[in-house]
Formats: C-alpha cells, sequence, structure tokens
C-alpha cells in the first residue's frame, strides 16, 4: 500500500527549514563558548606573563641597585683608604734624628761622617691595563697613590775598608733597612795620612716605621713576624 502525506509541502519545508536553523544556532552558542573560553584562558596567561615580567624586571633593578651601591661603597672605601694614606704620609714614621742616630751608632770606632743627604720617594702602583668598566678604572685611578721609602746617601772617612765593612754590615742588620749598597770606597790623604773616602747608598723598607725597631722581640713576635730582629744601637767589632 501506498502512503499518503496529508501535509502541505511549505508545512514539510518550513519544518525542515526550522530545525536546520535550530542546529545551526546550537552550533553557533557552541563556536562562540568555545571562543570566549579560549579568549579567556589566553588573557589569564597574558597576565601571569605580565606578571612574571614584571617581577623579573623588578628583580633586575633590585640587583642593579645594589650592585650600583655596592660599586659606591668599594669606591668611597678606595677614597677614604687614600686619604687615611696621605694623612699617614705626613705624619714622619721615621724622624730625621732617629735616622741620623742609627748611622752613628753603625760607625766603626775609625770611621766619621763628613755629609748626609736625606730624600724620600713615593712609589708609584702603575693601574691595571684590563680596566674596561667605570668602577675598575675609577678603583685603578685610586690605587695609584702607592708607598713611600727613605733613602740616605752618606759620606764618610775611615781608617781602612774594613771599617768601611763594618759600618755597612750594622746597617744592614738594622730591621728598618731594605737595602745598604757601597757606591764607592777611594784613597784620600788628609794631612798626609791616607785614609778611604767612602760613599754608602741606604734605603729604607717602604713605609718604615720608627716604632716597629723600637718594639721588643716579643711584642713583634705577637703582632705575627715569624723571626723578629731586635734594634741594635751599638756596634760589631
Amino acid at each position: 500500500m501506498s502512503t499518503i502525506n496529508l501535509l502541505p509541502d511549505d508545512y514539510v519545508k518550513r519544518g525542515l527549514q526550522k530545525r536546520a536553523n535550530l542546529m545551526c544556532l546550537i552550533l553557533f552558542g557552541v563556536t562562540m563558548c568555545a571562543v570566549v573560553a579560549a579568549a579567556l584562558v589566553s588573557e589569564q596567561s597574558t597576565k601571569k606573563s605580565r606578571e612574571v615580567c614584571r617581577q623579573v624586571d623588578a628583580s633586575y633593578a633590585q640587583a642593579a641597585k645594589l650592585i650600583q651601591q655596592m660599586q659606591e661603597l668599594e669606591t668611597r672605601k678606595q677614597e677614604m683608604l687614600v686619604k687615611a694614606q696621605n694623612v699617614s704620609q705626613l705624619l714622619e714614621r721615621t724622624p730625621r734624628s732617629y735616622l741620623l742616630g742609627m748611622v752613628t751608632n753603625a760607625l766603626p770606632e775609625n770611621a766619621s761622617l763628613t755629609r748626609l743627604d736625606l730624600d724620600v720617594k713615593r712609589i708609584v702602583v702603575a693601574p691595571p691595563k684590563d680596566a674596561k668598566t667605570k668602577f675598575e678604572a675609577k678603583s685603578a685611578q685610586a690605587g695609584k697613590t702607592g708607598n713611600t721609602t727613605v733613602v740616605l746617601d752618606i759620606v764618610g772617612l775611615a781608617a781602612t775598608d774594613v771599617d768601611v765593612a763594618r759600618l755597612i754590615a750594622n746597617l744592614a742588620r738594622n730591621s728598618l733597612t731594605g737595602s745598604v749598597d757601597l757606591v764607592y770606597s777611594q784613597e784620600k790623604i788628609i794631612d798626609k795620612t791616607p785614609v778611604r773616602e767612602f760613599q754608602v747608598h741606604i734605603e729604607l723598607k717602604p713605609n718604615a716605621d720608627s716604632l716597629q725597631a723600637l718594639m721588643p722581640p716579643e711584642s713583634l713576635a705577637k703582632a705575627g713576624n715569624d723571626k723578629p730582629k731586635a734594634f741594635r744601637t751599638g756596634v760589631t767589632e
């Protein structure tokens, strides 16, 4: 038997169109919900990324500030050290009277002085050549000021070269002397008597302090000297 459809064709078409429109509306709603959800997730991720970037930038800024403060403190430290060194250099660590007494006490019995010249030399420390940053250059500039050393040139007369050698040995045993060199020793006639005229070059240790020579050996040992030397005021024959 054949089925007879009594519904009008227009009614059937409108029903199909409604169902199609409903399906499209549902699909559109699902798509929009997915897009909105993706946008929300992307926004949250972007916010988190921005927050992390802000935290990293803040950390870098804080670290840069700390580094700058450390550099300023180091520069101030160098400047204070230079000022302290300049002030200490103004103070005469080794009085001239002490140096004259040191040389006089070192003279043997048959020797005498005719001239004594004293000079103070400044040891300049060259800055490093590989200073690349401004901080390193400023630190190197602050470190140019070096130590000072006292130089003595004495001229005198002695009976023999043995007396000259004794003088050099006595001066070399002093705890303040860094080097003692004989410049010359030659014969000279004075009142028809042959004597030896000599010149000795003495260089004290950098920043030599007479108080160190006057301290007893026990105090020097406590200060960290492994082999303290006592100050000698007599003459070894």
